[in-house]
């Protein structure tokens, strides 16, 4: 078995493009190993095994490229079903792609093809974090992943679907906010929110809805559904705030109104107040009540108005002579 050690790696280019201050060695073991210095790549086949610092890779085969005018090595390409991993004292790392690109000067990590990113935090039996989507991008320049094409995450006890995603994290790897855009939807337990754009605070636990946001929250097997122009849940309090064109059905209630937010039960911590600010209206069977302010409950089911209040009874007649 052969053993190749790039040892420029050791000098300029780690200072350079990987920005550290102490050198790193990148080896690659294979097989079979071609270099073609007319052609400014080399090629490995067999087994391929990459190591650097606490990152392992592995692929059936790779090639890393020499950029012609610097003669550093610019870009790393492994193909077949690659295999990364990076081990913290922490946290786990890995990444499964069809092909995996690595440009060393720009600091990018590209995952092409069925990725999928796992972290797992270091004596968990599962991941805390799993992304998978058609294409991955993480800059290590900004510590930013970006995903495009029927993205999926899960992270510990919500799930995410969108288009496209980009996730921010802190210098230690944990994520701090996540951005999703193009057919948003998030899912936790028996509650799904859905909007043309989400934003999570991963620190402060806040999912912020925004265009044609609908809330679809489970109530012991009934429905609660909020639909709005915005929406903000507080997973910590399970608040959720909605503004704009609020409107919210619960079995025969149908209310709307400007501003609404729904308060779960101190008990239960179920959704089970609901107060209307600003002229609303809810409608039960034949009736309807229009206030400056509207307060529903769930269980008991029940609700109060005050301000200017007007009540409407529809058909009348047509119920008298019933």
């Amino acid at each position: 078995m052969k053993r190749f050690k790039l040892l420029v790696i050791i000098s300029a280019l780690i200072l350079a493009a990987a920005g550290i201050a102490i050198a790193a060695d990148l080896s690659i073991e294979s097989d079979r190993q071609t270099f073609k210095m007319e052609e400014n790549k080399a090629k490995f086949e067999g087994n391929v095994r990459v190591k650097m610092d606490d990152i392992k890779a592995t692929s059936p085969r790779a090639e890393v490229f020499i950029d012609p005018k610097t003669k550093q090595l610019s870009d790393a390409v492994m193909y077949d079903q690659p295999y990364v991993v990076q081990v913290k004292t922490d946290k786990k790392n890995e990444i499964k792609a069809n092909i995996l690109k690595m440009s060393l000067l720009n600091k990018k990590l590209r995952a092409e093809g069925s990725t999928q990113t796992t972290v797992t935090e270091t004596g968990a039996m599962k991941p805390s974090v799993i992304i998978t989507a058609d294409v991955q991008e993480y800059d290590t320049n900004t510590k930013t992943l970006t995903a495009n094409g029927s993205v999926i995450i899960y992270y510990k006890d919500v799930e995410t679907f969108s288009d496209s995603a980009v996730a921010n994290l802190n210098q230690n790897g944990d994520l701090q906010k996540i951005t999703l855009t193009g057919n948003g939807r998030i899912k936790q337990k028996d509650s799904v929110i859905t909007a043309n754009k989400f934003i999570y605070d991963a620190v402060k636990e806040i999912a912020y809805g925004l265009g044609s946001a609908h809330s679809d929250v489970d109530m012991d097997g009934t429905r609660i559904n909020v639909w709005s122009d915005r929406q903000e849940y507080y997973k910590a309090s399970n608040i959720i705030q909605a503004s704009g064109k609020v409107h919210v059905t619960y079995k025969d209630y149908d209310a709307r109104g400007p501003k609404a937010t729904v308060y779960p039960d101190k008990k239960t911590n179920k959704p089970n107040e609901i107060v209307f600010l600003g002229r609303s209206v809810i409608t039960e069977q034949m009736r309807s009540i229009e206030a400056d302010r509207i307060k529903m409950f769930i269980e008991p089911k029940n609700f109060f108005a005050e301000g200017n209040v007007k009540t409407v009874i529809r058909n009348i007649q047509q119920n008298k002579k019933k």
